[in-house]
């Protein structure tokens, strides 16, 4: 299994900067949840985190599936405490199963399609609002 690190991914700006998520815990391996956040906001109830859980796949074919959950939660000040309350949070599910019997010659443009989709412009406007194409 590969080591955990740090995440590092460029924000959304228009001229992108690199942000960090920090590793805050490992997974101890499948059925174990890691999770990385990227520290930034005023509490640590609106850091923005990545999480992934790998198990074997519950289905009648034998796979492994691994699941991505990116989570950006937003912030409001309460007007009577003046204390930041945490408010809705933008959610991101990405599920991958790869099938025990999936070809290794096939796992590279498995990859390479996937991780390319979200940059694709299209798909960057369908995700930002959660809106089809038409």
């Amino acid at each position: 299994m590969p080591a955990a690190v740090d995440l590092v991914l460029n924000n959304g700006a228009g001229t992108p900067v690199a942000k960090t998520f920090s590793l805050i815990n490992p997974s101890a391996g499948l059925n174990s949840l890691a999770q990385w956040q990227l520290k930034e906001g005023t509490i640590r109830g609106v850091f923005p985190t990545i999480t992934n859980l790998a198990r074997k796949n519950a289905g009648a074919q034998p796979a492994n599936r691994s699941t991505f959950t990116v989570a950006i939660p937003s912030s409001y000040t309460d007007t009577v405490t003046g204390l930041t309350k945490v408010g809705s949070a933008w959610k991101a599910y990405i599920d991958v199963v790869v099938p025990d019997d999936f070809p290794e010659a096939l796992k590279a443009d498995a990859v390479a399609f996937t991780s390319n989709l979200l940059a694709n412009a299209l798909v960057k406007l369908m995700v930002r609002d959660a809106i089809p194409a038409t």
